[in-house]
C-alpha cells in the first residue's frame, strides 16, 4: 500500500496539470520546431523558460505562499474552498500569458490556442469548484489527451526523434502521444484516487471538461 502512495504521488507530481502546457509546447518544438521559425528546438530556450515560470513555477510558488500564510492546509489543497485563491492566482498568470501569445506573430496559433484552453479549463474547474470539488489532474491529463488530437490534425507528419543506445533511433508520432497522453491520463485519475484527493466523481468530471476545453477554446481563438 505504501508502495502505491508513493508511485501516486510521483505520478500527480510528474503529470501535474500546471506543467501541461509546458510540455506541450516541448513536445511541438522537439516536432515541429520550424512552426516557430527556428530550426531546433534550443533556439527556443528562452521561450520554454518564460512559458515554464509563468505557468509552472509562478502558480506553484503562489500556492506555497498561501501554505505558509496559513490561507490553504497543503500543497494537495483538499479542502473545495481553499482551492478559490490558487485557482484566482494560476488563472490571472494563464490570461497574461494567453494574451502576449495571441498578439505576438512569432507564435503559431495552434499553440496560442492551446494555451487559451488551459486558461479555460482553469476558470471552468473556478466556477465548477462553487458547486463542488473537481479534480484539475484529471482535466489536465485529459486536455493533454485532446491537445495531443488537435496537434496530430494541423501537423500529421511530426515526429520526435529520439537516439537510444539499446534501441538505435526511435521516431515517436503525435498519434503515439495520443495513446499515451491516454494512458497517462489512467494513470492520473488512479492516483488522485489512490491518494483520497477525489472521489471517482470528481475525476470523472475533469475527464470530460478536460476533453472538450481544446475544442472550444479553437473557435475562440480564431474570433480573438
Amino acid at each position: 500500500m505504501k508502495t502505491r502512495r508513493i508511485w501516486a504521488h510521483a505520478i500527480s507530481i510528474l503529470f501535474h496539470p500546471l506543467s501541461v502546457l509546458t510540455y506541450t509546447l516541448v513536445f511541438l518544438l522537439s516536432s515541429n520546431p520550424y512552426v516557430f521559425g527556428v530550426s531546433r528546438m534550443s533556439d527556443k530556450m528562452d521561450l520554454i523558460l518564460i512559458v515554464f515560470s509563468t505557468t509552472f513555477l509562478l502558480p506553484a510558488l503562489a500556492i506555497f505562499l498561501m501554505v505558509k500564510l496559513q490561507l490553504v492546509n497543503d500543497m494537495q489543497i483538499r479542502e473545495r474552498m481553499q482551492r478559490v485563491g490558487p485557482y484566482i492566482a494560476a488563472g490571472v498568470l494563464y490570461s497574461w500569458m494567453t494574451k502576449n501569445l495571441l498578439e505576438n506573430a512569432d507564435i503559431p496559433p495552434v499553440f496560442a490556442t492551446m494555451s487559451l484552453a488551459c486558461t479555460l479549463a482553469i476558470f471552468t474547474a473556478f466556477v465548477i469548484n462553487v458547486q463542488f470539488k473537481i479534480s484539475l489532474h484529471a482535466i489536465g491529463s485529459a486536455g493533454m489527451t485532446s491537445i495531443f488530437v488537435i496537434l496530430h490534425l494541423n501537423y500529421p507528419y511530426a515526429r520526435v526523434g529520439l537516439d537510444l543506445p539499446a534501441l538505435g533511433s526511435l521516431q515517436i508520432s503525435l498519434l503515439t502521444m495520443v495513446f499515451l497522453s491516454v494512458i497517462i491520463a489512467g494513470l492520473t485519475g488512479s492516483a488522485r484516487l489512490i491518494l483520497q484527493v477525489h472521489k471517482p466523481r470528481e475525476v470523472f468530471w475533469g475527464y470530460f471538461v478536460g476533453l472538450i476545453i481544446p475544442f472550444i477554446a479553437i473557435p475562440i481563438a480564431e474570433y480573438l
